[in-house]
């Protein structure tokens, strides 16, 4: 019997997970990349990943590979009122870390490398233009090439999604962008802090002792307005930073929510923020697609292990009844959280009321970093 073939399509994070992960399961495996395989990565953002989903992908590129990722052992979020910025949660288990922190491009190469040398793997450079969900089939450079399995593992505005599953989807736009930028200086920052600041979350990653990613959910129009000396000024304000500052070129991402209504058609099926967005004020995202990927890897295991055809198979059905409802529960409650942090004159007083005792509730602490770290089922 011959291998069961599987396309992915997409060179993101996602992709490239997806390709590690399926790799050692009895698939023959193509992988498409509009960019050439020994491309130098450029990707200056960071990634929070869960302890749980760490251990997960370390199976498949290596434990000795875990020393990059910079762990947290404490998360603090801190609320702005007119007193100025109050610790009023603070996260932490004796002895262990709550969360690894590692920037986008060394993580990618960490995954590309593992992938690259596979054998199940073929790397295949070139932009797919043609899809057809009625023979499962992808154009490959002008050629039909008929599959068991095709993964889209592409960006939130492809036009392949676009044409395949449609444009339904839950949908708000924040009126935000995401402003991110690494920064260096000499005091030691050791552990994750969450501002919520009047201009809105500010998110502070270490990746080292001396270096962590800033991420600031702004409004759209102030976030243009923004330079370099108002970040400064902002960072020796909340951390009391002393000496000098280095920063990379501020990036800017605008921030939605968006859950597609269809993520699959016939044996095409999508992954990846090609299926949803969410805030990143609680740095979920990657989390919650490692956990789809994770899904989908058990799943065509069981399938190929029972000998079972998985082309016109119920297997992505199963997939995306046991995955979405999680991605929905926690994209909907990351928006409660962000509603009611934003800045409000009429319900701060109410706030602070809420804020005051909520670090004494020991068993909602366990619960949150329960549901951070594997999700609710």
């Amino acid at each position: 019997m011959r291998n069961q073939k599987v396309c992915i399509i997409g060179d993101g994070l996602t992709g490239l997970t997806t390709a590690m992960v399926l790799s050692k399961l009895n698939l023959d495996i193509n992988f498409i990349s509009p960019v050439k395989k020994n491309t130098k990565i450029i990707d200056n953002r960071t990634t929070a990943i869960s302890p749980d989903n760490l251990k997960f992908i370390s199976n498949f590129f290596g434990e000795k590979n875990i020393k990059l990722f910079w762990p947290s052992k404490e998360i603090n979020l801190y609320y702005e009122d007119f007193e100025g910025y109050k610790n009023f949660l603070k996260f932490e288990k004796k002895g262990k870390n709550l969360m690894y922190i590692i920037k986008n491009n060394k993580l990618k190469e960490i995954i590309k490398k593992s992938i690259l040398k596979n054998k199940k793997i073929e790397f295949i450079n070139t932009d797919v233009k043609e899809i057809n969900q009625k023979d499962s089939t992808v154009t490959i450079k002008g050629k039909k090439i008929n599959y068991d399995l095709i993964l889209l593992c592409v960006g939130k505005n492809s036009d392949l999604v676009k044409k395949l599953v449609g444009e339904r989807s839950l949908y708000n736009d924040f009126n935000e962008m995401a402003l991110t930028t690494m920064i260096k200086h000499n005091s030691s920052i050791k552990n994750t802090r969450q501002y919520f600041t009047k201009e809105g979350p500010l998110a502070i990653l270490p990746i080292s002792k001396n270096e962590f990613s800033l991420v600031w959910s702004i409004n759209r129009k102030l976030a243009f307005e923004v330079d370099q000396d108002l970040i400064k000024k902002k960072l020796e304000i909340l951390l009391n930073l002393k000496g000098p500052i280095k920063l990379s070129k501020p990036e800017l991402f605008p921030i939605t929510f968006r859950i597609n209504v269809n993520l699959l058609k016939k044996n095409f099926f999508v992954l990846g923020e090609g299926s949803y967005n969410i805030h990143p004020v609680a740095g979920q995202g990657f989390n919650l697609i490692l956990r789809d990927i994770k899904k989908l890897g058990k799943e065509l295991e069981n399938f190929l292990s029972l000998g079972i055809q998985i082309k016109n198979s119920p297997l992505l059905l199963k997939v995306v009844s046991e995955r979405k409802p999680e991605n929905l529960l926690f994209g909907m409650g990351i928006n409660l959280i962000h509603k009611f942090f934003k800045n409000n004159k009429i319900s701060d007083p109410v706030k602070k009321i809420i804020l005051k005792d909520i670090n004494k509730l020991n068993f909602l602490k366990k619960i949150s970093l329960g549901i951070a770290n594997k999700g609710f089922f």
